[in-house]
């Protein structure tokens, strides 16, 4: 009951952004009718939202718990050969956005702006990935640690994608959907390696883009409250009391 109470509340962390960021949105359009380019509106989050969502059903629904055994028994029984490089190229959506730029494809941010967005990302996805694998004690596939859920290889590599996509989709919609295709062969790797079961692969994959999408939608808040000489505080705080535990965020203007 605990983990599934733990689960929730991330849940609920990563939801309540996007509450939030409609609240803010239409204060902005009313009082100077300027729009936010990044949002966290339905209509782009209910992707990841259904992707986390399947991963944390997968734990009790005995439909899903049957399908990964079966996809491991597969596994066993066909494939000898473990790939190493998921464990490289799952930095590669996210590395591909300066490699381009740097060839003379200008991204749409900064170095510095984009930077912050891709940081921002990343200490939010940590937090909440370290959080479930050490509090939800998910056995590996191979058994080799209890740690197995989220999987945090195939989150790196989707917060990338969704981070190649976001800088790169005004040039061309080929480079993000590239991007994708390579954190979707992660996380096929991290099945096929026996070192995640497929609703770790899917969780992980909602919470990088979900992950990504909060840390644009911070970044354009912030830069513009700092361009107008107003004072703004974001922070991540973990909470606990004698009923939940979990993550905590905050931005105050």
């Amino acid at each position: 009951m605990k983990r599934n109470e733990l689960i929730l509340s991330l849940l609920f962390l990563l939801l309540s952004v996007r509450l939030v960021a409609q609240n803010y949105d239409t204060l902005s359009i009313n009082k100077n009718s300027f729009k936010y380019e990044y949002d966290l509106k339905l209509k782009n989050t209910i992707l990841p939202v259904v992707f986390i969502g399947y991963g944390i059903v997968g734990f009790d629904n005995p439909h899903l718990i049957s399908w990964n055994l079966g996809i491991r028994s597969e596994v066993l029984e066909h494939i000898n050969t473990k790939y190493r490089a998921d464990d490289y190229f799952q930095y590669a959506p996210g590395l591909a956005v300066y490699i381009l730029d740097d060839a003379g494809l200008k991204a749409k941010h900064s170095f510095w702006d984009r930077t912050a967005v891709l940081a921002g990302s990343f200490v939010l996805q940590t937090a909440v990935v370290q959080t479930l694998k050490y509090t939800t004690n998910v056995t590996r596939p191979d058994s080799s640690a209890a740690n197995s859920f989220p999987s945090g290889h195939t989150t790196l590599a989707f917060s990338g994608a969704e981070f190649l996509w976001q800088e790169y989709k005004d040039h061309s919609i080929w480079i993000g959907i590239s991007g994708y295709v390579v954190a979707s062969t992660i996380g096929f790797a991290r099945v096929i390696n026996n070192k995640h079961w497929v609703t770790d692969v899917v969780a992980g994959a909602g919470i990088g883009i979900l992950s990504t999408k909060i840390s644009y939608f911070a970044f354009e808040r912030l830069k513009l409250k700092r361009a107008n000489n107003k004072k703004v505080v974001a922070f991540v705080s973990p909470y606990y009391n004698t009923k939940s535990k979990g993550l905590r965020f905050k931005m105050l203007f």
